[in-house]
């Protein structure tokens, strides 16, 4: 191995910032790690910035030489190879973990691969701690292979691993691990008899450590789904696994079968699991499969006492179901409850959540009878409402509904009318879009530019686009980018040369990526190149001691009594995610996240929340870089949402099934530990009164 890995270095052209370190280093100095807090989120690659990553590379304390090499993948630059592969054989096995993690995260980057992967796989081969060898698995899992023999060489260095008698924690990973390769290189390198029969064997391991066991059986089963034709044996052993996520991915995989129709008794069995998550999954395979001959599981799970599954029922009623009218009457009657006269029939912010799926349903149903209530929900009090009859009026074709709602009060609103509008009435709807483009909402601006496209009033949009671009600017907001982006394609397209006077400025725009787009545009329309200057935002000012006192601190989650109040407690991994940790924490002591909702909830996936306007594009000002970690999105982790590599704005969710495709893309800042049962109950628009930090300085683990 080391001969391998130093030959490789020597045979290398080394770039200063590539510079190999010394066989016997002096003495170490010493290492702040407030400096190396500030060199990883500051994402500068030259070697006046990463003097202190490279101070603690060379350090002695293995934790310290550990984050250097996790700031080091964080990077995500090929140019750093060179000083990062000979720690895949330090004597220290945090180390070597540490390196393999940074490795793979550098390998997302194909042009490394060649580099990376021989090493990788040697070192499965040769690694003799278990916990390493599961780090080093998942790092060669997830390279990003285009050549079939090496992940073909790959995939039977896993396997080799896989067959080794492991602790049941390494084999957590390792299961992982197979998962990684077979969603992202199985098709490569082809599903391969022995990976489908290592697979079925975890699908069913067991272990004294049950909890691990479970972790394992899990991940088999997320690969399994991709991959293989359900095994009806190995279905029949999973229909009693006692770990909810199990059962819901058989439900999956037993759906996604040529032959579903021999499966019709399994999956009316799942329709009354114990679990809600596995009963939803069963739904949407009946629904897909067999609503066509039979409807009356969907028409039953209405009243499923999970209000989830009851609303995944309406949902997914089609046209197709043969009891469509009386299917069309129930439908009516729960639209009825949230328009007519009697409106306390339910309680609370739930009042509406049936009511309103079930407008959209009768839509698609009954067009007729929907567009007839349209106008009355479209005067609810409850602005989610109004929303959803725009959704209505957009199905069934009401223009005029969807120009009234396209004025609301409410720019979440706006939005759904104007996404509405462009399939209804397409152009003859362009100065309502132009209208929305002065509008403070960045998602409904973005709607509203991109309904603009192929506009014939080429020189109104033009004008528009410019003052909504010259606005948003002003306000300087990193978090702006999605909206000023959209306008600058828009603009491409509308605008004329007597356009590009106020595009100057964007040269030296505070973003990057802005700035870099403005010059593009600059160049198309005035046909001589320019270049941009940006002059970015100081970074945010981190305190590494005041993060250091977060450790085994929690937030504690109050929702608002019109959600049903209750609370759920989330656990910190300041050691994992240190700005993400200091920012949610800074914000939630200032109240910023007081009354506000959980406006996504998309069941057995995530729910997401924090946003001030109640949606994708609204969060705060700066942008968060993603510090990606070993740490998978199990079910109760908490993920940030980004749109995009280092652009989250403090909107947060939860992964409420395993989410494992959402590894190393996405920052997991910590894990509830407290309240599960509450977070599984949130529906959209579910009010969070407030966030508070409790257990301050306690004593807590991190993964």
């Amino acid at each position: 191995m080391r001969s391998l890995l130093y030959g490789w270095l020597l045979t290398t052209a080394v770039s200063p910032l590539g510079a190999q370190r010394p066989a016997q280093p002096p003495p170490p100095p010493p290492v702040s790690r407030q400096a190396m807090l500030v060199a990883e989120d500051n994402r500068i690659v030259t070697e006046t910035a990463l003097v202190p990553l490279n101070a603690a590379l060379a350090h002695r304390d293995p934790t310290t030489a550990a984050r250097a090499l996790q700031a080091f993948g964080r990077l995500e630059n090929a140019k750093l190879l060179p000083r990062l592969l000979p720690f895949l054989a330090d004597a220290r096995p945090v180390v070597r973990a540490a390196a393999a993690f940074a490795l793979g995260q550098i390998g997302q980057d194909t042009a490394a691969v060649p580099a990376i992967a021989p090493l990788l796989v040697d070192r499965l081969a040769e690694e003799p701690d278990p916990v390493v060898l599961g780090a080093v698995a998942r790092s060669v899992a997830r390279l990003a292979f285009r050549d079939v023999d090496r992940a073909t060489g790959a995939r039977r260095a896993l396997l080799a691993v896989a067959d080794r008698t492991l602790p049941a924690e390494p084999t957590v990973e390792v299961a992982r691990a197979l998962e990684s390769f077979a969603r992202l290189n199985g098709r490569l390198s082809g599903p391969s008899p022995e990976l489908l029969a290592r697979l079925r064997a975890f699908a069913v391991y067991t272990a004294a450590d049950a909890e691990a066991a479970g972790k394992v059986r899990r991940a088999a089963m997320a690969a399994l789904v991709r991959v293989a034709e359900p095994d009806d044996a190995l279905l029949v052993r999973l229909a009693g696994d006692p770990v909810d996520e199990v059962r819901r991915l058989a439900v999956i995989w037993a759906g996604d079968s040529v032959d579903v129709e021999s499966r019709r008794e399994y999956l009316a069995g799942a329709l009354i699991d114990r679990s809600p998550a596995v009963r939803l999954e069963a739904i949407r395979v009946w629904a897909r499969r067999f609503q066509a001959s039979d409807c009356q599981p969907l028409v039953r799970a209405l009243r499923d006492r999970a209000f989830a599954v009851a609303l995944e029922s309406i949902d997914r009623l089609a046209p197709t179901c043969p009891d469509v009218v009386a299917v069309g009457e129930t439908l009516w009657q729960l639209v009825d409850s949230l328009v007519g006269a009697q409106r306390n029939d339910f309680t609370g912010i739930a009042a509406w959540h049936r009511g309103a799926h079930a407008l959209l349903a009768l839509a698609r149903l009954d067009p007729p009878r929907a567009k007839a209530v349209l106008s009355r929900a479209g005067a609810s009090a409850t602005w989610q409402v109004r929303m959803y009859a725009a959704r209505a009026a957009a199905i069934v074709g009401d223009p005029e509904r969807l120009l009234t709602l396209s004025d609301d009060p409410n720019d979440n609103v706006r939005e759904a009318a104007v996404q509405g509008l462009v399939k209804v009435r397409g152009h003859g709807a362009d100065s309502v879009y132009r209208a929305a483009l002065a509008r403070p909402d960045y998602q409904l601006v973005i709607a509203a530019a991109q309904a603009l496209t192929g506009t014939p009033e080429r020189v109104r949009a033009a004008v528009a686009l410019q003052n909504a671009l010259a606005r948003i600017s002003t306000e300087r907001k990193e978090t702006s980018r999605d909206p000023r982006l959209a306008i600058l394609d828009r603009l491409v397209e509308v605008g004329g040369i007597d356009d590009t006077l106020g595009l100057e400025p964007l040269l030296a725009d505070f973003d990057p990526v802005v700035a870099h787009r403005a010059a593009g545009l600059l160049s198309t329309l005035s046909g001589r190149p320019r270049v941009a200057a940006p002059a970015p935002l100081s970074p945010p000012v981190l305190d590494q001691e005041a993060i250091d006192r977060l450790r085994g601190s929690r937030l504690r989650v109050t929702l608002s009594p019109t959600a049903g109040g209750g609370h759920f407690d989330i656990l910190l991994y300041p050691d994992l995610a240190p700005a993400t940790v200091a920012r949610i924490v800074a914000r939630a002591e200032a109240g910023y996240y007081d009354a506000l909702t959980f406006h996504r909830v998309e069941p057995n996936f995530v729910l997401q929340g924090g946003s001030p306007r109640a949606n994708e594009y609204a969060g705060d000002s700066r942008y968060l870089r993603d510090e990606i970690s070993p740490v998978s999105h199990e079910r109760g982790t908490m993920g940030i949402s980004t749109r995009g590599r280092d652009t989250g704005d403090a909107q947060f969710f939860v992964n409420l099934v395993d989410n494992l495709r959402l590894d190393f893309h996405y920052t997991v800042w910590g894990r509830i530990v407290n309240g599960m049962d509450v977070v599984d109950a949130i529906l959209e628009g579910d009010v969070i009164d407030r966030i508070d930090l409790v257990d301050a300085g306690a004593s807590g683990s991190q993964p």
